[in-house]
């Protein structure tokens, strides 16, 4: 069988889509697979204007029957499919905690007051100025590596990001401190796992669901459900993170808004159900 896989050609992307052929590979033997590097709105935009920027293209593609599948990190895709587009496959889930990379290696709260974080995320500055008010933040543009190194030069003084990616790029030696997701930094939904998206019906997408996690799958279907209730995106104030346990589902959302930090846990039997509750309790509370 011959497939051909679009992925964004940063190293991180073409690292995360090298795993899932990997991954297609140990159950297909005789599969052949051809990476098609595919630009996207939020490698050629200088500020990203929404969610699914760094997406969209290659949904696009797939839909177009220029690829056969597209690997994501899956908190960069919207809820809401386009239409003939299917999302059966979790193969991989990292530890979903965000991270602080820090100049000299400092923990937050030594932080000079006045620091400059890089990040553009409502979400993230939102729950760390609940330890750190004081700290400014900046958006922060440029693959990891380039990130890093804008922190060791002094354009920033930190910088936080997700453990997964640093971790997948082999740079968790450059992390000052790691964020409980529960107690500290809620993470975004679906955050450090990857997504594959294929067309609905077609050979590829039982393919996929041969290397489909369904530990993480049911987590992060959980997840997308409550941000989709919400009818909010990635680059909002919600966190979420799941947890199965036996026959049971627990979820931890967070909502950050004008209104201030709501936050819920609920657990159940239906990963989506519990997602939806969960993000109808949050609205009321608002």
């Amino acid at each position: 069988m011959e497939i051909k896989v679009g992925s964004r050609g940063s190293e991180l992307a073409l690292i995360q889509t090298r795993s899932v052929i990997q991954k297609l590979k140990s159950v297909s033997p005789d599969l052949e697979a051809e990476v098609e590097i595919i630009k996207t709105s939020g490698d050629l935009k200088k500020k990203p204007l929404g969610d699914g920027v760094f997406v969209k293209e290659i949904d696009r593609a797939v839909l177009n029957r220029e690829v056969d599948i597209g690997v994501h990190s899956l908190k960069d895709e919207p809820t809401d499919l386009p239409e003939g587009l299917s999302l059966k496959c979790v193969p991989e889930r990292l530890d979903p905690s965000d991270v602080l990379v820090a100049g000299t290696g400092q923990k937050l709260r030594d932080l000079p007051v006045g620091s400059i974080v890089g990040t553009g995320s409502p979400r993230r500055i939102a729950e760390v100025s609940r330890f750190r008010s004081d700290l400014e933040f900046e958006s922060i543009r440029g693959n990891i590596p380039t990130r890093i190194e804008k922190v060791k030069e002094g354009s920033y003084d930190a910088l936080i990001t997700s453990y997964s990616a640093l971790s997948r790029m082999d740079l968790e030696d450059e992390i000052s401190q790691k964020f409980d997701p529960r107690e500290e930094v809620i993470p975004a939904a679906g955050q450090g796992a990857l997504g594959v998206v294929c067309r609905r019906g077609e050979e590829s997408e039982l393919l996929l669901t041969k290397i489909n996690d369904e530990e993480k799958y049911t987590e992060t279907s959980c997840e997308r459900a409550f941000l989709k209730e919400l009818g909010l995106g990635c680059r909002s104030g919600v966190g979420a993170i799941s947890d199965v346990k036996g026959e049971k589902v627990k979820l931890l959302g967070l909502l950050n808004n004008e209104g201030g930090r709501n936050t819920v846990k609920m657990e159940g039997d239906d990963p989506i159900e519990l997602g939806i509750r969960a993000g109808k309790a949050i609205k009321d509370a608002r």
